[in-house]
């Protein structure tokens, strides 16, 4: 999710980044966003997929700060383990649902 990098909080928690992958490889094969920018993080997608890289390749990559392209290595970690991803994931939806419930009430 958006919200789960710095930029997606503080400028448009709204949209996703999934990778495609294939489990006995970790190739990813495919990248999936919905959200602000989508056109220009969808670049960097393609040159993963072009390049046969791995989950572990873009877990390992570094990403400049208050970029959305940061959701690429989140995104990659999420594969490598799915359970600590839903309890962020969860967690980043209750902050995000407070934070809009506050907002309402100003």
């Amino acid at each position: 999710m958006y919200a789960e990098c710095l930029r997606g909080l503080v400028f448009s928690p709204n949209g996703l980044l999934k990778l495609v992958f294939q489990k006995s490889t970790g190739r990813i094969v495919g990248v999936h966003i919905c959200g602000e920018d989508a056109c220009e993080l969808i670049h960097y997608g393609m040159e993963v997929v072009k390049n046969r890289r791995t989950i572990t390749d873009v877990a390992n990559s570094l990403y400049s700060a208050v970029t959305f392209h940061e959701m690429y290595r989140i995104a990659a970690v999420s594969c490598m383990d799915p359970k600590a991803a839903r309890k962020s994931r969860a967690a980043v939806g209750r902050a995000l649902t407070e934070r809009r419930r506050n907002s309402s009430k100003e």
